[in-house]
């Protein structure tokens, strides 16, 4: 990719010499993904196929990469000419059956942990390992003491009970609220100017402590729809409304600052 500049397929208005910015403008003005933003960019639209000649099309791996060349283990269909040399495979398939190494009838087919022990034991050690060791130990320190279970109100990332509401109304300031700051700073972050996973960071009055308002305001929406979206509307008219200070950071400047900021 040698362009020194790319312009956005839909509109045409925006020209950005980062693919990234590029991929924000189209995903937020254009609802536009980056696998159809790459397609549009380099493919004429078009889905690649995997060079194997399978025809099926191989993983898209990110907007700057693109398509990977093949299907994963595909590749051996091209450049391993003994994967299709059957003479070469019923000689070391006979090889191996002689020896011992390998059979077409292995000691574990048709048996499952419900009727065999040895599966069933080869299947507890894996769970142990890569997962009950951890629980185990979570619930021990729970148990004595040594770790409080924290729920609800009490819990450090207690927020009044707004989670479920927070992404319908972050969706909804997105345009007339951070847009217009991600316009101001640059498409940069205001604290180390990466361009890339920015966020708009609510950095005088906090999103949690809005929603509150808006909950003691307007009342609990519970599932209703048409309270809930008139909830969001609520958030949407408070931000503006009020000029709701927000500062540009990339993720982890983000979570830098949320992992810093006092409670």
């Amino acid at each position: 990719m040698d362009l020194l500049s790319f312009s956005c397929p839909e509109c045409a208005e925006y020209q950005s010499d980062n693919l990234d910015s590029l991929r924000i403008h189209c995903q937020k003005r254009h609802r536009l993904s980056s696998i159809d933003l790459y397609k549009k960019l380099f493919l004429n639209g078009k889905e690649p196929q995997c060079e194997c000649g399978c025809g099926e099309v191989p993983r898209f791996h990110s907007l700057q990469v693109g398509y990977m060349k093949f299907i994963r283990g595909h590749s051996t269909r091209v450049h391993n000419n003994w994967g299709h040399n059957e003479a070469a495979k019923a000689k070391s398939l006979k090889k191996r059956q002689d020896e011992g190494l390998w059979s077409r009838n292995p000691w574990n087919r048709g048996k499952t942990k419900d009727n065999d022990e040895r599966v069933a034991n080869i299947g507890k050690k894996i769970k142990e390992k890569h997962g009950e060791r951890y629980s185990i130990l979570m619930r021990g320190n729970r148990l004595s003491g040594a770790l409080p279970s924290l729920t609800g109100s009490s819990h450090p990332n207690w927020r009044g009970g707004t989670s479920a509401l927070a992404p319908l109304c972050r969706s909804r300031i997105y345009r007339e609220w951070a847009y217009p700051k991600l316009q101001s700073a640059g498409f940069k972050c205001t604290q180390c100017s990466e361009t890339r996973e920015l966020e708009v960071h609510h950095d005088g009055e906090r999103f949690s402590e809005i929603l509150q308002k808006g909950i003691e305001t307007l009342g609990e929406p519970g599932d209703d729809f048409d309270r809930k979206t008139c909830f969001v509307d609520w958030v949407l008219w408070y931000h503006t409304e009020n000029d709701v200070s927000g500062r540009v950071l990339c993720s982890p400047c983000h979570e830098a600052v949320h992992r810093d900021r006092p409670e």
